[in-house]
């Protein structure tokens, strides 16, 4: 494997500052939202530049109404340590990783199945993936709910959750976002329906990341490409934020802009809310991972979402170069060291097995244009 070679650098880069922002964000989350925002984040910190320890306290959550309450347990994290979307987001590049490809539906709730321990879940693991690990699980062969029906049946449409977890996504289809926004559409199917916020997020996100290894990628053809691969209403809401990113062109200028906008929505952000930001500060900061990262972590609102999504878009374009390396030896520390973390493969390995998974997914492709070569030419 050539850890020299740009693809590589680029799948590493990804990997490595998606998780640089969940775990830079999930610090200074739980204050900011729902109500505090960025000033919360001000008055208590400052503005913050690196990595912090931070508790998740054992408490019960209900995210919006109609929801059942959820629990999450107490956990003390040391700077750099990632958080629930990362850790659903490893499941998504294993499953890449596992079939040598990209992946269906099936593919990620098989993984989830072998992976997920249903005694952890609210510890790393969201206590709201019990809802649908237990559909995913319960029953037999003939009575369990197929995995692309149970997203239609979340009480929360429009979660953060799948485009949180969608970067690798935009791996497996580098250069190619038609088709990562066709396939996060599909993987989100486990956990939101299909055509809602959480499915359109993901896919905004998914072909951003795919845009950002093109040879010839630039900040507008990133997001180009994203707004080609939405509907109208949410190239709308991004159009929306992009538009404060051009009014306010400075990280700290944009955060009350920003969060006036979108308050009034949900006291909680939903994924089109945090995606349209991940893209807004993307064009704000002209991909630059540093300066990127710590705007998603001022900016407020749902943190560490926030930079979960815009850091894949960011180390995709910038490659693994780009990314400050001593953020990335704090984060694999602190997953290395965590008791009830799932990610077990090291992300310089994880980035190493996924470009072997894209290199066979481009002989598939290798393969099938010299058959349609054949067949073009024989009379």
């Amino acid at each position: 494997m050539d850890r020299e070679s740009l693809l590589y650098r680029k799948i590493y880069g990804c990997i490595a500052a998606a998780n640089i922002g969940s775990a830079m964000g999930a610090a200074v989350e739980w204050i900011s939202v729902p109500g505090g925002g960025w000033k919360a984040i001000d008055d208590k910190w400052g503005w913050v530049e690196g990595f912090m320890p931070w508790i998740q306290q054992e408490r019960d959550v209900r995210y919006w109404n109609n929801s059942p309450l959820l629990h999450y347990y107490r956990v003390d994290m040391e700077p750099g340590m990632t958080e629930d979307g990362a850790e659903i987001r490893y499941l998504l590049a294993l499953a890449i990783v596992e079939k040598g490809g990209r992946i269906t539906v099936d593919d990620l709730a098989e993984v989830w199945k072998k992976h997920i321990r249903r005694e952890d879940i609210g510890r790393l693991v969201n206590p709201h993936i019990r809802i649908h690990y237990d559909r995913l699980t319960c029953g037999d062969r003939m009575s369990r709910i197929p995995p692309r029906f149970i997203g239609a049946m979340t009480p929360w449409p429009g979660l953060v959750d799948a485009p949180h977890m969608i970067g690798p996504i935009g791996i497996i289809n580098a250069g190619d976002p038609e088709q990562a926004a066709y396939d996060a559409a599909e993987v989100s199917l486990l956990i939101q329906p299909a055509e809602s916020g959480g499915t359109e997020s993901s896919k905004a996100i998914a072909a951003a990341t795919a845009a950002a290894f093109c040879l010839d990628a630039t900040v507008e053809s990133i997001i180009e490409a994203t707004r080609a691969n939405v509907s109208e209403n949410t190239r709308g809401i991004i159009d929306e934020a992009l538009e404060l990113a051009v009014k306010f062109p400075d990280a700290r200028a944009i955060r009350e802009p920003m969060r006036q906008h979108f308050m009034p929505t949900y006291p909680y952000a939903d994924g089109v809310e945090t995606a349209a930001e991940a893209i807004a500060l993307f064009a704000l900061t002209r991909g630059d991972v540093r300066e990127g990262m710590i705007a998603a972590t001022n900016l407020g609102r749902d943190t560490d979402c926030i930079g979960g999504m815009l850091g894949p878009i960011c180390g995709a374009y910038k490659g693994i170069d780009g990314v400050p390396i001593e953020w990335v030896d704090t984060v694999e520390d602190a997953i290395g060291r965590n008791p009830y973390t799932m990610q077990k493969i090291p992300m310089d390995e994880l980035s190493e097995r996924l470009m072997d998974a894209l290199l066979k997914h481009r002989a598939r492709m290798s393969a099938q244009v010299s058959l349609l070569n054949a067949l073009a030419d024989r009379r």
